[in-house]
C-alpha cells in the first residue's frame, strides 16, 4: 500500500510483512525460567510483543506466590535484553488451564510456550491442547536439552 493510498494517521508497520507476528504467551510457574523458554518465546514472536504469564495457586504475598512473581521479572528481564517487548501478568487460580485458554484467546496470541523447568505440572501442556483445539493457537512446550555426558 502507497503512502498516499494509506489513511491518514496511520502508521506503517515496522519490519517487513514476513517478520511481524502475532503476540506469544509465555507460561511460568515459581521456578527458574530456561533459556530454551526464552529463546523459543523469542523466535516465535519477531516483531510482535510477549506476554509473560506467571501461574501459581498461592497470591503474591506468599512464598510460593512470591517465586512466581520472581519468575515473571526474571522471564520479562530476559526478553527486554534481548529486544523484545515483554508484558507481564500473575494470575492466581486453581485451573491454570482455563486461566491460560482465557489469557490466550484474549491476547490473540499465536502460540503458547510452556516453560517445564518452572515447575509446572506435566499434565497441563495436554490438557491446554484440549482446551485450545480448533482456536488455531499452537502450544508448545519448552525445555532445556539433556546435558550431554563423556566423549562419543
Amino acid at each position: 500500500m502507497s503512502a498516499a493510498a494509506r489513511p491518514s494517521g496511520s502508521v506503517r508497520p515496522a519490519g517487513d510483512a514476513a517478520t511481524v507476528r502475532s503476540p506469544v504467551l509465555l507460561i511460568v510457574g515459581g521456578g527458574t525460567v530456561s533459556r530454551a523458554a526464552i529463546c523459543r518465546a523469542t523466535g516465535l514472536a519477531g516483531d510482535a510483543r510477549v506476554t509473560v504469564l506467571g501461574v501459581g495457586t498461592e497470591a503474591p504475598g506468599e512464598p510460593a506466590g512470591e517465586l512466581v512473581r520472581r519468575a515473571v521479572a526474571q522471564a520479562m528481564s530476559a526478553l527486554n535484553s534481548g529486544d523484545v517487548m515483554a508484558l507481564g501478568h500473575i494470575s492466581v487460580t486453581g485451573s491454570p488451564a482455563r486461566t491460560i485458554a482465557r489469557m490466550a484467546r484474549a491476547r490473540a496470541a499465536q502460540a503458547v510456550v510452556l516453560d517445564q523447568l518452572s515447575g509446572l505440572a506435566d499434565g497441563l501442556a495436554g490438557e491446554l491442547r484440549r482446551r485450545l483445539h480448533g482456536s488455531g493457537i499452537a502450544v508448545v512446550a519448552a525445555a532445556e536439552p539433556a546435558p550431554q555426558t563423556g566423549a562419543p
